[in-house]
């Protein structure tokens, strides 16, 4: 974000590219992070049902609970994809002119 602002306001485009440059870190641990987040609740429902700490009724709302979690972390790696794909197109945009 302070990369696209000090953009507008100075017409700098290697503050921009810096900017891409960490987004693009970003993007690859997010992109990392979804396989080890559904690991995790994969696990987490196994611990459950082995361990019987949750009963017959508890069990479904358990896994829709876990299931929602890790959605966040796939909402996450989109957004971030998103913002990527932003900063090129507005760093292109800027290498026309």
């Amino acid at each position: 974000m302070a990369g696209v602002i000090l953009l507008a306001t100075t017409n700098n485009a290697t503050v921009l590219l810096i900017g891409i440059i960490v987004m693009s870190v970003t993007v690859l641990f997010s992109l990392v992070t979804l396989p080890v987040e559904f690991d995790a609740s994969k696990r987490a429902l196994a611990w459950l049902d082995r361990t019987n700490i949750t009963n017959s009724e508890e069990y479904p709302m358990a896994k829709d609970a876990l299931k929602w979690a890790a959605t966040t972390y796939v909402v996450a790696a989109l957004a971030a994809v998103v913002t990527l794909i932003q900063y090129v197109m507005i760093f292109l945009n800027s290498r026309e002119r």
